[in-house]
């Protein structure tokens, strides 16, 4: 008698284990996609309020004034300007200004 049950509980356990094993590929598909990840962009959001120049380092009431009577009133448009552009309005060097504008481009994101 023993026998017998041993034999059908190994019978049982070979059958549940081969159905798993055929089944495997079915298990898997489910559990893991096998479609790529759709590539993630980072979206820069524009922000709404203007931040002022006098935000920058080095740019005083002055050169903020100086700037501000050529058009470039907040940061955004500061990081958006060349270094020559800012260097005349400001009257002040195309190194300096290029500094403002990393500044600038920092600050914005």
């Amino acid at each position: 008698m023993p026998m017998k049950r041993l034999a059908k509980v190994l019978g049982i356990v070979g059958g549940a284990a081969a159905l798993i094993w055929a089944m495997r590929d079915r298990f898997i598909s489910v559990a893991a996609s096998r479609e790529p990840e759709p590539p993630v962009f980072r979206a820069v959001v524009p922000k709404t309020e203007a931040v002022a120049i006098d935000t920058v380092d080095g740019v005083g009431p002055v050169l903020a004034t100086r700037l501000r009577s050529a058009g470039i009133d907040d940061i955004s448009k500061l990081a958006a300007s060349t270094p020559d552009t800012i260097a005349e309005a400001a009257g002040v060097s195309a190194a300096r200004a290029r500094d403002w504008i990393e500044q600038a481009r920092t600050l914005i994101q």
